[in-house]
């Protein structure tokens, strides 16, 4: 339980600093739903977000942070031509 309980810690420690940078986010869920998003809000309990495109488009969304597996800073993919 500890070990789950640092990673969330981990997860939210990264999302503050993604937030602080006015950076954006990838985030996949526990339903394995992926998010390409905006964070609006770190809560003590849960992350407030807006996807900018995919699932949930222009969404604001709220999940609890033992639901985020993976939470990343967002790069843009290079086209090669």
């Amino acid at each position: 339980m500890e070990e789950i309980r640092e990673k969330i810690q981990r997860i939210k420690i990264k999302a503050e600093g993604i937030l602080n940078e006015n950076k954006k986010a990838f985030i996949v869920d526990s339903n394995d739903t992926y998010f390409f998003c905006d964070i609006l809000n770190n809560g003590e309990n849960k992350i407030k977000f807006k996807p900018f495109k995919g699932n949930n488009f222009n969404e604001e969304l709220e999940r609890y942070w033992a639901d985020i597996l993976k939470l990343e800073e967002y790069k843009e993919k290079e086209v090669r031509k």
